[in-house]
């Protein structure tokens, strides 16, 4: 029996010596309990021990923090399901249970009673001073004891159990129902396996040892009563074979005696050590001839005179490849923008991403002889790869991981990681080999205008396709501004609004960093004013914005941070902008960008994984692949689309279409001058018998911009602005606007495919083309036909 630390309830301890205070918190007390040294007993031990139970504690642990004076006593219920309390007194003691509170402090603050409830009930109350208090992790422990009015089992025959149920009505128990505190078993014997294994349908694997013990008794002499007839058998469920390869060894024998009947193995007895506390079973391979995914396998072992057992040994999993991160992990944030030195601004994180694990669920799953894919976010580029797989690379004749990392950049052409045949000896479907299992982390850069999450997808003809998100990249500057719709003013025509740029962060901008503001195909005309707001504490050179008239295409204004901020993320206000504007420049939408000198410019030389090695222009000195390199389209610094929008050119000019568009009815295409544009919907010959021109597609062929051909849904009008002209047309009407003066037209206009169609006749005069001709026998349009 245990030794406890604390006393032995006396036979003089009554209820009434409990104090009137006890344990309350603020809540329900908490405790989990569990049965430690529960006994097996045969049915002759049990039955010479006139069913008297022994060496079986029940322990509560409490869950719940400092339970301290004040409210209710703390009483725990404990119900004997086949088992009783042998013997009580008058003074309603639980004789043969002991009760000890164990708690880390060496002062025991409680006083505990056992107390007698019924022949299967007995009560455990906890009770202190007012200065007292339970931890959370204390334990009581219940022991049952070995005298001779202990716990005694009702029943003892084979495969019956005592189990004992804990409740209150002041705390809340987990785990209290039914706990084991004995049970008897026959003579016979128990399997056990140290792990299951996983194995795919149709695929083969072997067996983790499974240990086969008698479970009463120190050897399988005690068991077997013929040992020359006695056999030991192992049969698989359905849906498992097996193979023709099993050789069966037992603790080291390979010599054993035994049949294989596909599902099923039979052992001669005569040839095993019957004296041995233990048999130790290897070399079972097995088949998952039809098991599907998510299947698990039971062997059951049995031995001649003794109840079977099974021990589940198999897992059948599905046949590929996974993707994962630690969902643990909290996703890294990156800056997009800079490099990974982080030049501009202050932040120190490394750009690296949460790492990512790819791996069999089954060994040979990875078909080696098949390309697969990593994609990341157009706009974010992979600089480096690091991988614990990495530090060995090239030694021995070891396949090399880095190396196959940067080829596979390059050959997807520094966008994506295309792998060619993976080359792995662990991924040969024909060797015995643990899994496959590939981790790495992948440092990266992001363009200034990506934000948001970088999703790494898997793909290719030997893996289902998954995603795993790996990083997220936020701005470290985002710029507030509208659109502004503007006449041709020639010189100062200003802006009627601000353009707001805000920090991120506080102090992330660094000195010297300089803020360059630049309009397509538009200058600016005066530098206007700066605001810097007065919380954050930056501060910018000469308290001014300036104006740039050299480094850019289009003059420029730029600001220059002279002090970092330091209280809050800073805000810095441009206001009173004045524009030089052209005379000659088209309506339409110009983009104002944002490029920040001593970030941005640095970031696009930042050199991309395996960039070194990558010859991508013979004529320049420097062979290395830089990000800028990787495609020169996309890098966009774009700060408001459509910031300045002239909706009236400097002069009228109704014979400024001069391209040739020719429109061939029932065709997904219309020719441009000499380009051939592919369209959605094509034109046709509405019930009327007039010719219908997709509007939009008409308008962008002639030259007008595509952001000023507009849809106002609500109203279902259609917009066109080109030169001094605002033209106005709506669904169903036979008329036209231009510049608010109704023009008649021949045929109401139509919506056809959700997109606006007008006349051929109709659509020439709101433009203004008069060259329009039209050609019944190949039903061909043609506007500017003589041009």
């Amino acid at each position: 029996m245990k030794k406890f630390l604390s006393m032995v309830m006396a036979a003089a301890m009554v209820v009434s010596l409990v104090p009137a205070t006890a344990f309350a918190a603020s809540g329900d007390f908490k405790a989990t309990a569990k049965v430690v040294d529960a006994q097996n007993y045969t049915e002759t031990e049990i039955k010479d021990a006139n069913g008297l139970v022994s060496d079986a504690e029940i322990q509560l642990t409490f869950t719940t923090a400092d339970i301290t004076k004040g409210g209710s006593e703390l009483t725990f219920e404990f119900t004997l399901d086949n088992a009783k309390i042998a013997d009580t007194n008058k003074n309603n003691q639980a004789d043969g249970v002991t009760a000890e509170l164990r708690l880390d402090s060496e002062d025991q603050p409680v006083e505990l009673v056992a107390k007698y409830v019924d022949e299967d009930e007995f009560e455990v109350t906890i009770s202190a001073d007012d200065s007292k208090k339970i931890k959370r992790g204390d334990v009581l422990a219940i022991g049952v004891s070995t005298g001779a009015n202990g716990i005694v089992m009702d029943k003892m025959t084979k495969g019956k159990t005592a189990v004992v149920s804990v409740d209150s009505d002041d705390a809340t128990v987990t785990n209290g129902d039914d706990l084991v505190i004995a049970s008897v078993e026959s003579k016979g014997i128990k399997a056990s396996v140290k792990d299951t294994v996983d194995i795919a349908t149709e695929e083969v694997a072997t067996l983790e040892e499974i240990k086969v013990e008698p479970s009463v008794g120190a050897d399988f002499d005690a068991i077997i009563s013929d040992v020359d007839k006695a056999e030991l058998t192992l049969k698989l469920p359905s849906g498992y074979e097996f193979t023709a390869r099993t050789d069966v060894t037992i603790n080291g024998d390979d010599t054993i005696d035994f049949t294989n009947d596909d599902d099923e193995i039979t052992i001669k007895v005569s040839g095993l050590d019957t004296t041995a506390s233990v048999w130790k079973i290897t070399g079972l391979e097995v088949e998952a001839v039809s098991a599907k995914a998510g299947a698990t396998g039971k062997v059951k072992i049995a031995l001649t005179g003794s109840d079977s057992v099974t021990v589940e040994a198999i897992k059948v999993v599905d046949y590929n490849v996974v993707m994962s991160v630690d969902e643990d992990e909290d996703v890294p944030v990156i800056y997009s923008g800079v490099n990974v030195d982080n030049d501009g601004i202050t932040d120190d994180s490394d750009h690296e991403s949460l790492e990512v694990t790819i791996e069999e669920t089954f060994a040979g799953a990875w078909n080696n002889s098949k390309d697969f894919t990593l994609s990341v976010p157009e706009g974010v580029y992979i600089t480096a790869v690091k991988s614990p797989a990495f530090d060995n690379d090239g030694k021995d004749g070891a396949f090399n991981e880095e190396e196959w990392f940067e080829a596979a950049y390059e050959e997807g052409d520094y966008v994506d990681l295309t792998f060619k045949r993976r080359g792995w000896a662990e991924t040969d479907p024909n060797k015995n080999h643990d899994p496959a299992e590939l981790t790495f982390a992948l440092e990266l850069v992001a363009d200034p205008n990506f934000e948001g999450d970088v999703v790494l997808k898997l793909t290719g003809d030997a893996v289902d396709e998954q995603e795993v998100t790996v990083a997220k990249f936020v701005k470290p500057y985002t710029v507030e501004a509208q659109q502004n719709d503007m006449q041709i003013d020639y010189r100062n025509t200003e802006i009627p609004t601000s353009v707001v740029v805000k920090e991120a962060e506080a102090g992330l901008w660094d000195k010297d960093t300089k803020f360059v503001l630049t309009l397509d195909k538009i200058s600016f005309d005066d530098e206007g004013t700066i605001a810097v707001d007065d919380k954050s504490g930056l501060e910018v050179k000469d308290d001014e914005v300036k104006l740039d008239t050299k480094n850019y295409e289009n003059d420029a204004i730029y600001f220059t941070v002279d002090s970092r901020s330091d209280e809050e993320p800073a805000v810095v206000t441009i206001s009173g902008l004045q524009l030089y504007m052209q005379r000659s420049l088209p309506a339409g939408a110009y983009d104002l960008e944002l490029n920040v000198e001593g970030m941005n410019d640095l970031y696009e030389q930042q050199v991309v994984l395996n960039g070194d090695n990558d010859p991508v222009d013979v004529n320049r000195p420097n062979q290395d692949r830089q990000v800028q390199d990787i495609n020169d389209d996309f890098v966009s610094y774009t700060a408001k689309a459509g910031f300045v929008n002239i909706v009236t050119a400097g002069r009228e000019d109704t014979e400024s279409f001069t391209t040739k568009v020719v429109v061939p009815v029932g065709e997904s295409y219309l020719i441009s001058g000499e380009n051939k544009v592919t369209i959605d919907v094509p034109a046709y010959i509405n019930a009327n018998g007039y010719t219908m021109l997709p509007l939009r597609a008409v308008a962008v062929a002639l030259g007008i911009n595509s952001e000023n051909v507009l849809w106002d849904q609500a109203s279902r009008t259609a917009t066109v602005m080109y030169g001094s002209k605002i033209i106005n047309m709506t669904y169903g009407q036979k008329v036209v606007y231009v510049n608010g003066s109704m023009i008649p037209a021949t045929a109401a206009v139509e919506i056809t495919n959700d997109r606006m169609f007008l006349g051929l006749r109709d659509l020439g005069n709101a433009l203004g083309v008069t060259d329009i001709t039209w050609d019944a026998a190949t039903k061909t349009a043609t506007l500017n036909g003589g041009k």
